[in-house]
């Protein structure tokens, strides 16, 4: 029997998912981190072989079962990208159909549940994605966290340690953040910012856990942070609204279906964005994803 994989491939964490040809779900299995930007060839090489001879053991199957492997993952958009994933994907020992995409198409695919519609992530970083029925796609977002990112848990976590910085030096009033961040890095005062942020390893995947400290602190009652929680919605929004109106689908009844720990679950970022989007596409149904991308990259693989 043929056999096809779909594969997200995250900047936190990689969701693989195995199917029969009939479009049944086989196994789930999960990995490391797969942005071969800030992880590396050799490391994303590594972690996918060991994924994929994983899956293949406990489901009793070999390379040669795999009819299609479809992998959406981050900073693969340009042709030499999409080359170095082929490459990292053929060193695994697998040899059959690839196909390779942003992860954002995959999750449109999981999303929505059809070709038309809207996906917008917001959890480490941030994108959107859309394609409308005439086949046309549009992109906004998804720059990585130094150029933008723009309402991820990246953007808002920075923010807190820009804005506790501002409070320490007496530049605006102080804020909880402090307080909670600082304890929960094990820190004596703001001062050791620093080191966390230049000399401790600390990532984006790091400074993207400190939302859920600034959610913490807005329901405290914290007005700082909820002044970054409603301008990472409103960012969100801005990014939708670029996909939305170069789609035309202003004016349609469609999908735009959200995904990520910051859009999910921050219920201030939430709520504001379901606001935004109501006041100005009342047309467009906010919805939770109807499948996950690795199982919209099942059916990308299927469908080629």
């Amino acid at each position: 029997m043929n056999y096809i994989i779909g594969i997200d491939g995250g900047g936190t964490k990689t969701a693989l998912k195995l199917a029969d040809s009939d479009g049944k779900l086989i196994l789930s299995n999960e990995g490391g981190p797969c942005n071969i930007n800030s992880m590396g060839k050799e490391y994303v090489q590594k972690m996918l072989k060991e994924l994929l001879e994983d899956t293949l053991n406990k489901s009793e199957i070999t390379m040669e079962d795999i009819r299609v492997l479809c992998i959406g993952t981050a900073g693969v958009d340009r042709p030499d990208d999409k080359k170095i994933m082929e490459d990292i994907i053929r060193g695994t020992g697998y040899n059959g159909k690839v196909v390779i995409t942003n992860d954002a198409e995959t999750a449109l695919y999981g999303g929505v549940g059809g070709n038309e519609g809207v996906i917008l992530i917001s959890g480490t970083g941030s994108i959107c994605f859309g394609r409308n029925s005439e086949g046309e796609t549009k992109r906004a977002g998804g720059w990585g966290h130094i150029i933008g990112d723009e309402g991820s848990g990246y953007y808002i976590g920075i923010n807190a340690i820009n804005r506790i910085a501002k409070g320490y030096d007496g530049i605006e009033e102080k804020t909880i953040m402090t307080d909670l961040i600082l304890e929960h890095l094990n820190l004596e005062n703001p001062q050791g910012l620093i080191q966390f942020v230049y000399r401790s390893g600390a990532g984006k995947s790091e400074i993207a856990s400190l939302a859920r400290l600034v959610d913490e602190a807005y329901k405290q009652g914290d007005t700082i942070a909820e002044e970054i929680l409603l301008r990472a919605a409103f960012e969100l929004f801005l990014t939708a609204k670029a996909v939305i109106d170069y789609l035309k689908l202003n004016r349609k009844e469609c999908s735009l279906a959200v995904n990520g720990s910051v859009i999910e679950k921050n219920e201030c970022v939430s709520n504001e964005f379901k606001r935004l989007m109501n006041k100005n596409y009342p047309h467009i149904k906010v919805i939770n994803m109807k499948n996950d991308a690795a199982w919209g990259a099942v059916l990308m693989g299927m469908n080629n």
